[in-house]
């Protein structure tokens, strides 16, 4: 199976970036690919209104969109979400296997979530967490949940 993240900014520091490498290669042991699709990070205006924070997030979420399809099992990061075990996520991956989908495909947004459009595109809503954490840690629990998760397929 295929694996997407499509996230908002790069990981910097060194050492998450090694463990998310070493993690990448323990997929591609089990038979599956897990792709990293890194979008460039927004600068946010300071004192933004509720309406001009769901405008930036829309904005924010156009290059994520340009990377989906309809054959990409859409999971969205955000805190709304349901927080799921290993197996129960496990379960969506068999569903997209058996929809024939081309890949899973997680989205993680910025520092002020992921807008409504993007949710409404999903077919689950996954949260690790009531907390929010920012993206290149969260990245970096993602990849490790998968890894966990896919010993079940």
């Amino acid at each position: 199976m295929k694996f997407r993240i499509i996230c908002v900014g790069k990981v910097k520091e060194g050492f998450y970036r090694d463990l998310i490498k070493e993690k990448s290669g323990a997929f591609q042991k089990m038979g599956h690919t897990l792709e990293i699709i890194e979008l460039p990070d927004t600068k946010i205006p300071e004192k933004m209104s509720e309406s001009a924070t769901e405008s930036f997030l829309v904005k924010e979420c156009e290059p994520m969109l340009s990377k989906l399809s309809n054959r990409d099992y859409v999971i969205a990061l955000c805190v709304e979400g349901k927080e799921i075990s290993a197996k129960e996520h496990c379960t969506h991956i068999k569903k997209a296997m058996e929809l024939n989908m081309d890949s899973v495909t997680y989205i993680i947004g910025g520092s002020l979530g992921i807008a409504q459009k993007i949710k409404d595109k999903a077919k689950l809503k996954l949260s690790f967490s009531k907390m929010t954490f920012p993206h290149q840690i969260m990245r970096m629990v993602l990849v490790e949940a998968l890894c966990d998760t896919v010993t079940y397929l």
